[in-house]
Parts: C-alpha cells; sequence; structure tokens
C-alpha cells in the first residue's frame, strides 16, 4: 500500500489531505476507491462528503490522482 503523502507529489498540500487521513483513508490505493466511486455515483459520493472537503477540495483529489495514475509529479515551486 502506497502512504498517502505520495499525493504531495501529485499536487495536494498536507491540508488537502488532511481530511482524508483524518477519516480514515491513508493510503493512495483507498483515496483511488473513493474517487473512482465518487465518478461513478456523484450524488451518493462518500468523497464529497467527507468533513472538511468541499466541491474545490474534492476536485484537487480527483486531479492528484489522474496525476498518481499516469506517474507525473508537480514540479516543486
Amino acid at each position: 500500500m502506497t502512504d498517502i503523502k505520495v499525493l504531495h507529489k501529485h499536487g495536494l498540500s498536507h491540508h488537502q489531505t488532511g481530511p482524508l487521513r483524518s477519516s480514515g483513508y491513508d493510503t493512495v490505493e483507498a483515496v483511488v476507491q473513493l474517487v473512482d466511486a465518487h465518478r461513478a455515483t456523484v450524488a451518493l459520493s462518500t468523497l464529497a462528503r467527507l468533513p472538511g472537503l468541499g466541491p474545490r477540495r474534492v476536485a484537487l483529489v480527483c486531479t492528484a490522482v489522474d496525476s498518481w495514475r499516469a506517474g507525473e509529479e508537480v514540479p516543486a515551486p
């Protein structure tokens, strides 16, 4: 399993992974499952209902997962 901190290399900040981690999603693979389920049924999405994740953060999480899947890293500023 891949630690969720890896998503920091794909554009997420600690503030954006914090709500995921505090809700028990501490691996990239668990977040990938959340994103896939979110995209399949947005109205019933667990990802969109997590405390601390509004629409903007949900979109950023989805983008980071796509980047991780593609093997792309976001360069550090």
